[in-house]
């Protein structure tokens, strides 16, 4: 059995793919989520993978050990807090202040009985049990670091009864500067990767700033991105469930989602505020703007600037809506650029530097006038854009297909995984 660990949304976009093209290919493969705070149960993709034939659970479900009436408390208190956390915020609308510190408190009760639990229970025999019973040949992770839920005993535990793991992508590294955010360090890289016996990487970028951490090379394997990659958007495209309204979808007005990167990111809220008035402002556009997954805590700019919050709505939705995207430092550029869509950087906002400015392969914008300036005249023109096709190629190749466009990326995540796995 090939083993995927999942915690949350962005790791399962990354590793879903993998999942669904070897479970395509009659390998046995399980999901299981170690975060019990998160539903899996709503998540369209891995519903998708359970509707064809892979095992989809709660890890601590699953293999859960049971040890007397302390353990079933605890576990109860995790399930119930997480479950009412959830209730609190569903609809995906803004919930009330009480409501709020209801959901707060209920969450904080299911963190602390949650370590308990893990601290008391979840432990390397635990771990070894799980990959015994169901006779793990690999396991497989996203870039995450080993301290978070039970991935260190799962790492000990493989180590011991040599089953291989490997750690997958969850995103894309586009910047190219060193240091991008307070955490982006080289002793945080090196603890994060140095545990896993194959590392997953969707671009040379990537790599250097691995190895320069001092993440051995032989490590390393560039393979390109299974998110990204044209099998599985085509997909993906059959499976999303799409809420956007016809008339939202086929209106006349030059359609534009914004999709700005994380505040820590180095990122100007000052100008960004000033943004935000000018998109609301421009007429004859219909803007979305969704704030990242892991931040969101600049939605502020948006609601009082009566621009509409669309952070309900799957970026792979956004992406086939949307005429043109802008974007700052967001992988998100990817998908725009892989349907051939124009893409404004708005370099002016944050301090970094990226790969996808560097290859030429957008329309990099310096300052306020230039955006409203680039948005009047793709009101006119929707294609006209001043970077070339050859530019978003050479980013593609650079960072889909790890290298090369002739590459089949989900086969070669899926050759390397198998031809490494334990006999």
């Amino acid at each position: 059995m090939y083993l995927f660990f999942v915690r949350h949304f962005n790791d399962i976009d990354h590793l879903t793919p993998v999942a669904w093209k070897m479970n395509k290919d009659d390998h046995p493969v399980a999901v299981y989520c170690m975060n019990p705070r998160y539903d899996y149960r709503s998540d369209y993709r891995l519903l998708f993978l359970k509707n064809q034939g892979v095992t989809v659970d709660y890890l601590h479900n699953k293999f859960d050990r049971h040890r007397g009436m302390l353990h079933e408390l605890l576990n109860s208190a995790v399930q119930r807090s997480y479950a009412s956390q959830r209730s609190f915020g569903a609809n995906g609308q803004s919930p009330p202040f009480y409501k709020r510190l209801l959901g707060y408190v209920a969450g904080q009760a299911g963190l602390l009985s949650y370590k308990l639990i893990r601290f008391g229970y979840y432990d390397i025999r635990w771990a070894r049990s799980i990959l015994k019973k169901s006779g793990a040949r690999a396991i497989c992770f996203d870039h995450v670091m080993p301290g978070l839920h039970v991935v260190g005993a799962l790492l000990k535990a493989a180590k011991e009864m040599s089953i291989p793991s490997f750690s997958l992508p969850h995103g894309i590294h586009l910047y190219t500067n060193e240091a991008t955010k307070p955490k982006s360090t080289d002793a945080r890289r090196f603890a994060k990767f140095n545990g896993f016996e194959y590392i997953i990487v969707p671009n040379q970028l990537r790599k250097h700033f691995l190895v320069r951490s001092g993440v051995l090379g032989e490590k390393i394997f560039v393979l390109g991105s299974a998110r990204y990659c044209d099998e599985w958007l085509a997909q993906n495209k059959k499976i999303i469930p799409r809420v956007i309204d016809p008339p939202k979808r086929n209106g006349q007005k030059l359609k534009v989602v914004f999709m700005p990167s994380k505040p820590q990111c180095k990122v100007d809220l000052d100008r960004l505020k000033a943004t935000c008035s000018i998109l609301a402002g421009i007429e004859n556009i219909n803007v979305m703007v969704k704030p990242h997954t892991r931040a969101g805590g600049e939605k502020y700019l948006f609601t009082k600037k009566n621009l509409p919050n669309a952070s309900h709505i799957l970026t792979a939705e956004l992406c086939e809506w949307a005429d043109i995207s802008l974007v700052v430092g967001s992988s998100v550029i990817t998908e725009t650029l892989m349907r051939r869509k124009p893409a404004l950087y708005l370099k002016y906002l944050h301090e970094n530097t990226t790969l996808f400015e560097e290859l030429g392969a957008c329309w990099t914008i310096h300052d306020e006038n230039e955006l409203k300036n680039a948005l009047m005249s793709l009101q006119k023109n929707k294609t006209g854009v001043p970077y070339e096709e050859a530019s978003v190629l050479n980013y593609l190749s650079e960072v889909v297909y790890g290298g090369s466009v002739e590459k089949d990326v989900l086969g070669n995540y899926e050759n390397f995984i198998v031809s490494h796995a334990k006999n």
